[in-house]
Order: C-alpha cells, then sequence, then structure tokens
C-alpha cells in the first residue's frame, strides 16, 4: 500500500517535478493514512504484511504462496473486509496516476511538436502524401465515426464511485497545471483527504440492481458532462489542423466527422426491462438533459452578450424577433432580451428539434456578423451552435436492438390470427421471404387498433408504435437505426422492414442485419445478396442514400469459436461483405459490436480500424462503446480526447492514406489453417471435454458474479445451457480467475503446429511484421496471455470438488498457456511477453502484488461462502464481501467482461 519509507509526500510545486512514482506513493500513503484514522494502526498493519507476502510471492521465495493463503484464510471477515477496501481503493488511485501521468506524456510531446496518433498527425500524412484542400474536403465529406454506448452490464463502478474517481483526477491535474502556493498545495491535499475518506465510508456495490433509468442517467452523465463539450473541442482542433497545413482554403463550415448513439435504453435484446414506455422515457430524459445544458449555456451566453443598441447597430430581425417583456429587465440590450426569451422557450420545452433552436440562434449570428462583432459571433455562440448542431434536442440518437427470433415469434401469433399462415416460424427460408414480401407490398394494415395478441407480440407491436410517435414528434434524428441480433437469414432482415412499413418508417431508419456467431458471419455475404436484390429492400436502401448498415458482433463470435476462428471470421466477413456492396452500388457501413476485453474484441480502438480489410473502409463506420470502457475513456477529458484523437487518426488515413500491405494470398491461406486450428482447440477443451461446465461454474466467480447487481440486464438472452449465456459474464468470470481463457486458449496450439511446417515461424514473423491484422491479432493476445496467472488459476481450481476433473482440466490449460507464451515471443522476437511495450509490462508488475491478495481473498470467501446455506446470518454479509472483491479485481485487472 505505502512504499518502505511510509513518509507522506508534500504535493510538488513545479508541474514538471511530478512523476507517476511519485503520485503513487503519494496517493498510497493518504490512503494509508485514512485506514489509520477509521481502523486504527493494527489494520494498516495488516494491510501491510499481507502486502509483503504478496510482493514476497511474485519474488524468489518458494513459501510465500502458502504463507500468503495462511495468512488470508486466518482472517475474519472484518478484517477481510477491510483488505478489500484498502486494495480496491488503491487500485482506484492507481488508475488515477496512470491517467494522469499519460496526460503529462502527452502534454510534452505536444509542446515538441506534432503528437503520433492525433487529429494533426493525420492531417500532416495526407498533405505529405499530396493530397490537396479539395481532396481532404472531400475526404471528410465522406468519413463519419459514430461511436454507441451501451449499457452492457460490465461496468463494476456505481456512478457514485465514478464522481468521486473523477474529483480526485480533476485535483491531480490541477496540481500539474498550476503553480500553486502553499495554501493552496494543502487545500489541496485536504480535498484529496476528502474524497479517500468518502471512498473509504462509500459502499463500492449498488444496494440495488440498476435499473433502466439508472444506466441511462450514468450515459447521460458521460455525454452532457464530458463528451458533448470535447467533441466541440475535436473538431476546433480538426479545423486548426486543416488551416495549418492547408492555410489558403477556408475551413469555417466542416462537416461533422465524429458522431455519437446510445443503445441505453433502446437495446432491448433479451433484456425484458427494456419496454416501449421505457424507450419513450429515456428520449424524454434525454431531452430533459439536453434542455439543462443548452439553458446553462445560454444564461452564461447572456451574461457576455451586452452589446447596447447605443455602441452598435443590431439586426431589425433580432430586435423583431425579441420578447419586449425584457425591455425593462435589459433595456437597450436586445442580444440578452433574445436570449432570455429563447430561455424560458427552452425551459419549457418549446423547442421541437435543434433545427428551431439553432434558427434563433442564427438570428443572433446573423446581427452579430453583420455590425463588427465577428470575433463573438465565431466563440462562445459559435461553440453554442456546433453543439445544438452535432447533439441536438435529445443529445443523441436512440438506436433499437431486438433479438431476431422475438421478430419470428411475433409475426407467427399474427399471421396465423389473420390466417395468413399457420405457422410463420415452421416455415422454409424462401416461404418465409416470399410470405413478407407479399405482406410488404400489401397496403391494409397488419397492426389492429388495439392488439390482442400476447404481451410479447403486444410489445413488439407497441416498440414499432413509439419510434414512429417519437419520430412525429421530434424528427427522425431521434432513432435512425434498428437492429435484428442474431440474424442468420434473409428473412430476418425482411421482418424489420416488414415491420417498418407497419408504422410508415420503411425509408426513415435504418435496418441492419447483426450477424454474431461464426456460422453467421460465414453465412453473412449470402444473406446480403438474397437482401439487395430484393426489390423491396433495394427500395428501401436507396431511400437511405444507397447505404447499407452491418453490424458484426465480436462477443458471440468469440465464445463460438475462440480468439483465432472470431478474429479470422470477422476479417473474412468484412472483405466479402465489402465485395457484396460494391458489386450492388452500395456503400457500406460496418458497426462493430466490440467489447472492452480482448476476448469481446476489445483492444486500441485505432488499431481495429487500421488493420480492417481495406476494401471494408467506405467512410462512416460505427463501434460500440461498453461498459467499464465508457468509464475508462470518458472519466477524465484528457484520456477521452486522446482516445477520440486515435479514432479520428485511424479513419482519415485508413479512407485517405491507406497503407499499400500487399495482402498475399498465403497470408490468407495462413491465417484460414491457424484458425481452423485454434477453433478445433478451443471447441474441443470448452465444448467438449466432460465436466468442462462443471469446472467453470466452480472455479470462477460466475455464480457469485450473477448476484452483482450491476446491470438491469440478465446474463441470459434466453433459457437454456451454455449456448444461451451471454459472453459478457462468461468473460468476466475468467478474467475474476485471473485464467483469461476466452481470450488466448488455442492460440498456443495453431501457432505451434504452424510454426513446425517447413518455412511456418518464419511465415508467422513476416505476416507480424507486414500485415497489420495479424500484427493487431498478436499484440492484443500478447496482452491477456501476460495479465493471465496460472499460479492464480491454480487456486481457484482448487475450489473444484471433482480432483481428477480438477486436474485434468487445469493441467491442459496451463499447457496451453506456457505454449502461447512460448510463441508469442518467437513470433515477436521477444524475450519475455510485453518486453516491446515497458509501460504495459511495468504497468502489470506494479498491481500483480495488490491484485493477487485480492484474488486470494475471493477464493477464501467463495468457500465460506459454498459451505453455508442461505439462511446463514453470515451468508449475506459474506456475499457482500465476494462481490466487493470483483469491484477490486475489477479495478485492478481494468477490465471486466
Amino acid at each position: 500500500m505505502i512504499d518502505s519509507e511510509n513518509v507522506a509526500l508534500p504535493a510538488p510545486v513545479l508541474n514538471r517535478t511530478v512523476s507517476l512514482s511519485a503520485d503513487v506513493r503519494w496517493l498510497g500513503n493518504l490512503l494509508g493514512q485514512t485506514i489509520v484514522e477509521q481502523h486504527g494502526q493494527e489494520a494498516l498493519d495488516l494491510v501491510e504484511r499481507i502486502r509483503a507476502l504478496a510482493k514476497s510471492r511474485r519474488g524468489d521465495n518458494p513459501d510465500a504462496d502458502t504463507a500468503l493463503y495462511e495468512a488470508i484464510h486466518a482472517l475474519d471477515l472484518n478484517q477481510l473486509r477491510i483488505l478489500i477496501k484498502a486494495f480496491s481503493n488503491y487500485f482506484q488511485l492507481i488508475n488515477i496516476a496512470e491517467d494522469q501521468q499519460r496526460i503529462r506524456v502527452l502534454t510534452e510531446r505536444e509542446r515538441n511538436g506534432v503528437v503520433e496518433e492525433s487529429i494533426e498527425a493525420a492531417i500532416k500524412t495526407l498533405h505529405e502524401r499530396g493530397l490537396d484542400a479539395e481532396q481532404v474536403r472531400a475526404l471528410l465529406d465522406q468519413i463519419q465515426v459514430r461511436l454507441v454506448l451501451t449499457a452492457h452490464p460490465s461496468e463494476a463502478k456505481r456512478k457514485a464511485i465514478l464522481i468521486k474517481l473523477r474529483r480526485i483526477a480533476d485535483a491531480l491535474g490541477r496540481r500539474d497545471r498550476e503553480l500553486l502556493l502553499p495554501r493552496e498545495q494543502s487545500a489541496l491535499e485536504a480535498t484529496l483527504r476528502e474524497e479517500i475518506e468518502e471512498l473509504w465510508q462509500t459502499r463500492p456495490t449498488r444496494p440495488a440492481r440498476a435499473t433502466v433509468a439508472d444506466e441511462v442517467d450514468f450515459g447521460l452523465y458521460f455525454l452532457t458532462g464530458t463528451i458533448m463539450e470535447l467533441a466541440v473541442d475535436i473538431h476546433d482542433e480538426l479545423r486548426s489542423a486543416l488551416q495549418r497545413f492547408y492555410p489558403q482554403a477556408n475551413w469555417c463550415d466542416l462537416p461533422d466527422v465524429l458522431h455519437y448513439a446510445s443503445w441505453i435504453g433502446g437495446d432491448r435484446d433479451g433484456n425484458p426491462n427494456v419496454t416501449a414506455d421505457i424507450t419513450r422515457q429515456t428520449i424524454e430524459t434525454q431531452r430533459t438533459f439536453a434542455r439543462q445544458v443548452y439553458s446553462a449555456d445560454i444564461r452564461e451566453m447572456r451574461e457576455h452578450l451586452t452589446h447596447s443598441t447605443e455602441e452598435t447597430g443590431i439586426d431589425a430581425a433580432l430586435i423583431a424577433s425579441a420578447d419586449p417583456a425584457d425591455t425593462v429587465r435589459f433595456p437597450g440590450e436586445p442580444y440578452r432580451q433574445k436570449l432570455s426569451e429563447m430561455l424560458r422557450r427552452l425551459e419549457a420545452d418549446g423547442y421541437r428539434n435543434r433545427t428551431e433552436l439553432l434558427a434563433d440562434l442564427d438570428v443572433i449570428r446573423d446581427s452579430l456578423r453583420a455590425n463588427k462583432g465577428q470575433r463573438v459571433a465565431d466563440g462562445q455562440l459559435r461553440r453554442l451552435m456546433d453543439k445544438v448542431r452535432m447533439f441536438g434536442l435529445s443529445v443523441v440518437p436512440l438506436d433499437v436492438r431486438e433479438d431476431s427470433q422475438k421478430h419470428v415469434a411475433a409475426l407467427t401469433e399474427i399471421f396465423a390470427a389473420y390466417g395468413l399462415a399457420e405457422n410463420y416460424a415452421a416455415l422454409d427460408e424462401p416461404a418465409r421471404q416470399s410470405l413478407l414480401n407479399t405482406e410488404i407490398a400489401t397496403l391494409r394494415p397488419l397492426f389492429p387498433v388495439t392488439p390482442r395478441f400476447s404481451a410479447a407480440t403486444n410489445e413488439i407491436i407497441a416498440t414499432w408504435r413509439t419510434i414512429a410517435e417519437l419520430h412525429r414528434l421530434y424528427g427522425p434524428r431521434v432513432n435512425d437505426t434498428v437492429i435484428a441480433s442474431m440474424s442468420q437469414q434473409p428473412s430476418d432482415t425482411l421482418a424489420l422492414l416488414l415491420l417498418a412499413h407497419e408504422v410508415g418508417l420503411h425509408h426513415s431508419v435504418d435496418l441492419v442485419p447483426l450477424f454474431e456467431t461464426i456460422d453467421d458471419l460465414e453465412r453473412a455475404p449470402a444473406v446480403l445478396t438474397t437482401l439487395f436484390a430484393n426489390p423491396a429492400f433495394r427500395d428501401h436502401i436507396r431511400a437511405r442514400g444507397d447505404r447499407q448498415q452491418i453490424m458484426i458482433g465480436y462477443s458471440d463470435s468469440n465464445k463460438d469459436g475462440g480468439y483465432l476462428a472470431s478474429n479470422w471470421g470477422l476479417y473474412k466477413a468484412q472483405r466479402i461483405i465489402a465485395e457484396v456492396c460494391r458489386a450492388h452500388g452500395i456503400s457500406l457501413e460496418l458497426f462493430h459490436g466490440r467489447g472492452g476485453s480482448i476476448g469481446r474484441g476489445g483492444g486500441p480502438a485505432n488499431r481495429a480500424i487500421l488493420s480492417q480489410p481495406p476494401a471494408s473502409m467506405h467512410g462512416r463506420i460505427k463501434m460500440t462503446e461498453q461498459g467499464e470502457v465508457i468509464a475508462y475513456r470518458y472519466s477524465n477529458p484528457g484520456i477521452a480526447r486522446r482516445h477520440l484523437h486515435q479514432v479520428l487518426n485511424a479513419t482519415l488515413l485508413a479512407v485517405g492514406a491507406p497503407p499499400k500491405t500487399e495482402i498475399r494470398d498465403e497470408w490468407l491461406a495462413s491465417l484460414e489453417m491457424l484458425s481452423t486450428a485454434g477453433q478445433k482447440t478451443y471447441r474441443g477443451f470448452v465444448y467438449d471435454t466432460p465436466g468442462f461446465l462443471e469446472y467453470w461454474q466452480q472455479a470462477t466467480p460466475i455464480d457469485e458474479l450473477s448476484t452483482l447487481p450491476i446491470s438491469s440486464r440478465p446474463a441470459r438472452r434466453r433459457q437454456g445451457g451454455f449456448n444461451g449465456l451471454r459472453a459478457i459474464p462468461w468473460v468476466f468470470s475468467w478474467i475474476q480467475s485471473r485464467a483469461i481463457i476466452p481470450s488466448w486458449y488455442g492460440v498456443g496450439t495453431a501457432f505451434e503446429s504452424f510454426a513446425a511446417q517447413p518455412g511456418g515461424l518464419d511465415q508467422l514473423r513476416t505476416m507480424y511484421r507486414d500485415w497489420p491484422f495479424f500484427n493487431a491479432l498478436v499484440e492484443n493476445v500478447q496482452l491477456d496471455i501476460a495479465k493471465a496467472d496460472m499460479g492464480i488459476a491454480a487456486r481457484y481450481a482448487a475450489l473444484v470438488s471433482n480432483a481428477e476433473l480438477r486436474d485434468t482440466i487445469f493441467s491442459q490449460m496451463r499447457s496451453e498457456h506456457s505454449r502461447a507464451e512460448r510463441m508469442v515471443c518467437q513470433i515477436t522476437g521477444q524475450a519475455q511477453l510485453l518486453d516491446k511495450a515497458p509501460v504495459m509490462k511495468r504497468s502489470i508488475e506494479r498491481r500483480n502484488p495488490y491484485i493477487d491478495p485480492l484474488n486470494f481473498i475471493q477464493v477464501e470467501l467463495i468457500t465460506r461462502l459454498r459451505k453455508m446455506a442461505a439462511e446463514d446470518e453470515q451468508y449475506g454479509p459474506t456475499l457482500a464481501a465476494v462481490q466487493a472483491t470483483i469491484n477490486g479485481i475489477a479495478a485492478g485487472m481494468k477490465t471486466t467482461g
């Protein structure tokens, strides 16, 4: 917890003297002092004793593992709770310190020139490649990045905790930016002590399961607290970079290249708590938040636009549009009069959409520009107009997603009621398509005025009617995407078209198939070929600007076939999908359903963009920002800014200056072989090993994790066995046990068998060096192989009651991990994993002595819990302690599921 000198460090006076180690030491000491204040010196001594044993375990002491186990086994629940809080809060503070160090490094680089992977670096590259201003403007008209916030249940921290952590981060950032006086340093340290004390006394897990409304509030916290202002900043920085390299061109009016959307309150895939009423309430909540943001901005602007008719000219149009009632309060100040009128209208929800609000702001801007107020017009007012234009009066569009099988069930009931098909679900695919085509072309309504079907079918109808109602009230931007998950056949998307026709939205929303499993990805090109040849669907695409949005899922394909098969299946699907779209004259917009962990498509977003098949990048791209990724990327504005710079840098280069890599046929053939071998190994282990599910349920905290109230969504899409389980708890549980097998199992065997062929290892090394896709694949998997710890995983294996099952499965796991580690090092030319990524390596090494005790504690508590009856008075407190370890380990690993 605290370094050996155990002395609090004063806050450095000059920002350039601050270092990561000093920050960690300083925050650790403040936490240590809090522990003493709350529980006495003996509590801190306990923490230090356990930390010392954990450090010794990572050293050369062969007895330390047993000593750490025995020390923890001897503690009572209250002592264990102190340790859990101590190490968990320490990770929260380390994460903040590491973020601040990253910002420090980026700031220093910016002082010294153009920062790599920035917007400015991308524009510089385009300029060096010979693109002129007209070509760059055409490029900007072509590209669009849309990041979609989701409520996927992988954020373990409460919003209350996030707010406290942000205040601590703000305090550290202030210390870096300002030259503080001694009294200001003392005040800053007092603030930190206060926040750390609050952290200590705040329950780390939610007291009750999150509702959809809680999740909506969580998303809007980041959207309105960070993202809205940051998006305006990003476009300003893009404009500045363009002006630097293309000074003769006029860059005042730029297209919005960065957009956001949300699934929170619209994603009903497997979540019965998201209903039509919830979707309607979500939009109303979003509008309330938007009005609050714009009201605050307009109030501030009213304090600035004090221009008097006695000092400057004012357009007659503005004077005529102002409310005379405000002439008493602001005599001779028509801008303030106009803004007061706008404020009243805004707070009364009098603006239907952004067009109406922008029209009023236009009147103010035009008057300023016509009367020598250009700087004012292009300052705060222009920022507000940019914000309104980008985010409107509902903040972000709300995507709607539903399981395609729910549509099949609803249509089966509806068609049967009207005598159109006795059992639509039992029809073969051609018959389904024929019936759907007939009904799409039929003018009579299919939905009755008052539906009297089953509750599930009535809800499907209510959802579509709600989308239509929201369009009528607020315009089509409120929702422009409807997704059918688990799309397997053309009929799954044609069903969307029929439902959209029923409510008059067939030209107003994108109808999006989501291909998720390995088999679905392989079928995707054939499905799309059929859809594009369908006259009704082609008419829909034409109405949407000859553009088709197609979503590909990373989570289920990985759970289905393992890391290599998933990544290769996604890559192949993107290549062929792009070819199909091009052949039909359709612009492709790929929607990447990426998770936070490597096992669910995680990893650096810019690396993912640059490693796509070149032909698949048509300029428009969507990506999900899921769960803990949202807090990690957007809690700190500096980190958020870097993330967006990297994403836009990659997009600009991928479209405007794509790498000239020649992807050789032998590389593609090699990946096919690797994928087949990896999938065979993975599925043989996970699906075909007798007793594997029993092992997983006992050797991970999956059962205890399912009790964690972190989401409104159940862990399963539908009832059933392993196939019905969502990918998030699957990955989450393995990360907790430090095995992390979804990310890497099968990789070692695939690489080893390929390398054993003549020239095989040289081929892998060449692909790693010259092919961005394979390089990203290896770099990403390397990180989770390095994070996995078989010593800790062995502790969890001991939870398995069947000794033969335990030994069989764990020995396979350990052998494959060793194989994966060895082969990645051979391919990358490293003696040890992450030798070429020293910052990441040090971060993992710094965390291990603090994560290890939490893992030991979690195993101890699970052992005790599983021996208790549910009615035991210690059951509830013990379960709460297990849940707290889940939070702590998630913070230490910087990922959940």
